[in-house]
């Protein structure tokens, strides 16, 4: 007795890291089966996953545990549906070049990072036999109100909640040498119940264009900031990339103000200052009272037009972490300009990406937990190494399709990250369960 296919896509409506289940039944057993997965974005861009899978015994297809024998993944992968969705070109580099948004530019679908991205999902097997399904995945839950923040001369987001019975915790979430506002995982920490301040610090509105000589005394205001605002009696910092570096520095040089930290691809010390309107390195990066932060000053710098024309030369794009290795492991940068970590006064949380084809994360990592180690800090402090990842660490059921390179948005230059999609979207359930921990540890 034959039944009609199904398709149950389980929780349906969820936050974005939420693990999702798509089991498919109802199907002949043996057959050939393809689950399909499309999202349209705000460009009207199609981007779609397919997956093959042959039904069990049952007539049932669990892609938690089937393996895929073909389609934009392979192999056992419950989020490959998901992470393995591409526009219609496929993985063409062109895309990313010819790209009217930035996140297109970052291989990503162009979405508004507050609304719900709704996916419609197929089931499609021999007969004309056909089942669907939608899902709903959220980065900003219910009741959190999102407000620009021009306050002096504080620029950026704020996400707030609007039940303010309680105290609750604040994280400061900082982007990397895109500049502008952190969108990815601000909204999401926020949804988590903390109130987040996603403090803007060049490329935006009236704020500084370069990465050069900032000064940390602007995020000191931005820590007073969430605490007069928000009320908050802890605060905490998260950044990615050069938003990495930056939380190393300030967990250094603003240690009052940080009881916890997460560190994303960071690094060991301060790097060049970055100058994306052409000659590439602009000077130290950072300031305290007054004075330049110990810089690791490049040997033999490269302009942008150097790096195009590196870049042109390598499938991936340009592939900056040996030159990098290069300036940060000489002696004098080790012995004076490693930032001071041990006088940060809370947990850190130091994620990298092994196969970082950016800048040598998972190295500088590891340099700052020598030094935590050799001065016998007594806070908590881990690295998280992720395998088969590079620069590109975004959250569970990201799109992870172009994370082996970047087509940066304002240097106009291809960068190799490194890693694998596959690898990637696996180690990003790891690294979201550790910020979940980290933050339940400093806050709660």
């Amino acid at each position: 007795m034959s039944t009609a296919p199904k398709l149950l896509v389980t929780p349906g409506d969820a936050l974005l890291p939420t693990p999702i289940g798509i089991r498919a039944s109802g199907f002949p057993p043996g057959s050939r089966v393809t689950i399909s997965s499309h999202l349209t974005d705000e460009l009207d861009v199609a981007w779609s996953a397919r997956a093959e899978f042959v039904a069990d015994a049952d007539g049932v297809i669990d892609v938690a545990s089937a393996p895929s024998e073909a389609g934009t993944y392979t192999g056992t992968d419950a989020a490959g549906l998901l992470w393995s969705l591409q526009p219609p070109c496929g993985i063409d580099r062109r895309f990313q070049i010819e790209a009217r948004h930035v996140m297109h530019t970052a291989g990503r679908p162009a979405v508004d990072p507050f609304e719900p991205l709704r996916f419609s999902i197929f089931a499609a097997g021999e007969r004309e036999l056909r089942a669907e399904a939608t899902l709903v995945l959220r980065r900003l839950a219910e009741g959190i109100a999102v407000e620009p923040v021009r306050s002096g001369r504080l620029r950026g987001l704020a996400f707030r909640q609007r039940d303010r019975s309680r105290a609750r915790g604040a994280i400061m979430s900082l982007t990397g040498s895109g500049g502008g506002v952190e969108t990815s995982y601000a909204p999401v920490l926020a949804s988590l119940g903390y109130d987040v301040l996603s403090l803007a610090y060049f490329a935006y509105e009236d704020l500084p264009t370069t990465i050069s000589r900032l000064p940390l005394e602007y995020f000191a205001e931005g820590f007073e900031w969430m605490r007069r605002e928000f009320g908050a009696r802890r605060t905490a910092v998260q950044g990615a990339s050069r938003g990495g570096e930056l939380t190393v520095a300030l967990a250094s040089y603003l240690p009052q103000y940080v009881d916890g930290a997460i560190a994303i691809v960071p690094m060991y010390a301060s790097s060049a200052g970055w100058d994306p309107d052409g000659k590439g390195v602009g000077g130290p990066s950072w300031t305290f009272e007054g004075r330049e932060i110990p810089w690791a000053e490049p040997q033999n710098p490269l302009s942008l037009d150097d790096m195009r024309r590196l870049a042109e030369g390598q499938p991936l794009g340009y592939a900056a972490t040996p030159y990098y290795r290069a300036d940060l492991d000489r002696p004098e940068v080790r012995e004076h300009a490693a930032f001071p970590i041990e006088r940060t006064r809370g947990p850190l949380l130091l994620v990298s990406g092994v196969d970082d084809q950016m800048w040598p994360c998972a190295w500088g990592s590891d340099l700052v937990v020598n030094r935590l180690r050799a001065k016998g800090h007594p806070h908590p402090y881990r690295h998280l190494a992720l395998p088969e990842t590079g620069h590109w660490t975004p959250l569970p059921n990201a799109v992870t399709s172009f994370t082996q390179t970047v087509y940066h948005s304002l240097g106009k230059v291809f960068l190799a990250c490194g890693g694998t999609p596959q690898g990637t979207a696996r180690s990003s359930r790891l690294m979201w369960e550790s910020m979940v921990a980290h933050y339940a540890r400093v806050f709660d």
